[in-house]
């Protein structure tokens, strides 16, 4: 980060479930960097190097066309200590770099970040923290199960992840038989990769899916319409034809001439007659008032029309 953007950001997060993404054209770490960002000349050698860049330029950040590494420091339990974020795509892994571990798991910088943006980093120390403040919070168990209870996907996530972890952990009490490290932290990352969904593409599927609905339903209604022309064009085509068989008939009530016109409609094409014979009056109504029909209606019933 520049001087002015450091000067004006908090040095350290005390809220790490503060940490999200947005899109890279508003204010992603991603857009801050590319904008504001102070690029690094030389590559840092020791833990202690890279804390103190972090505390006075801000959240350092490590992006690729693959994957993107934003290093934090944070206070509260991990004070002292580097937060690495890893996002590739909507999959984000969150790893903690110990200050007194380093050297042991990394011995270098370069190396540090190498582990942490290969696929196969298998730290889940923080993911695990997560998860248990997660589970206590929304009151959920590996084992105590409420038949009762409508679970959302998240809790669903959460008491699946719970469970792996409770089997693991009794299962690699004979040390040296199972090592669940990776299947842990992959369970885990891909749970907050879910909430992370559930968050920013849940809504707008939920919308796409409301506005197929919708769709459909004016889909069915634009349909409906074409039938009912259908059938009207159909009754006309029938009380034409009776009267044109029977010239008596023009004589009589519209509506008597249309109960035998739709007699023969019904008969003649079934499916289309589905709905509607109960609307005659409403048809005729539609005879006498619109252009289409209205001069041939009044010229079949020129007395009673």
């Amino acid at each position: 980060m520049s001087d002015s953007k450091a000067a004006s950001i908090t040095k350290k997060i005390r809220d790490l479930e503060l940490i999200d993404w947005v899109d890279e054209e508003s204010s992603s770490v991603r857009g801050m960097a590319l904008n504001d960002g102070l690029r690094v000349r030389e590559p840092y050698e020791s833990f202690q190097e890279l804390y103190d860049a972090i505390l006075e330029h801000g959240p350092l950040l490590y992006a690729s066309s693959i994957v993107d590494v934003v290093l934090l420091a944070v206070s509260g339990l991990f004070d002292g200590h580097i937060v690495a974020v890893r996002q590739s795509g909507r999959n984000i892994r969150r790893f903690l770099i110990r200050e007194d571990l380093f050297e042991e798991q990394y011995g270098s910088v370069s190396n540090c970040l190498d582990h942490i943006r290969s696929n196969n980093a298998v730290d889940c120390e923080l993911e695990l923290k997560h998860l248990r403040d997660m589970a206590d919070k929304l009151q959920l168990s590996a084992s105590k199960i409420d038949p009762n209870k409508d679970y959302g996907r998240l809790e669903v996530d959460i008491v699946a992840a719970l469970q792996l972890l409770q089997f693991t952990e009794e299962f690699g009490e004979n040390e040296g038989e199972y090592s669940p490290d990776f299947e842990i932290g992959y369970c885990v990352g891909r749970l907050f990769s879910s909430a992370q969904n559930l968050a920013t593409l849940e809504p707008d599927a939920r919308k796409a899916d409301e506005y197929e609905k919708s769709y459909k339903e004016r889909g069915k209604k634009g349909k409906s319409r074409d039938r009912k022309g259908a059938r009207l064009d159909h009754l006309f085509k029938c009380l034409e034809h009776l009267i044109l068989q029977n010239p008596a008939l023009s004589r009589m009530k519209p509506l008597d001439v249309a109960q035998l016109a739709c007699q023969d409609a019904v008969s003649q094409n079934p499916n289309l007659w589905t709905q509607g014979r109960g609307q005659l009056e409403h048809y005729l109504t539609c005879f006498a008032s619109e252009p289409k029909y209205r001069k041939a209606y009044r010229a079949l019933f020129p007395e009673t029309g």
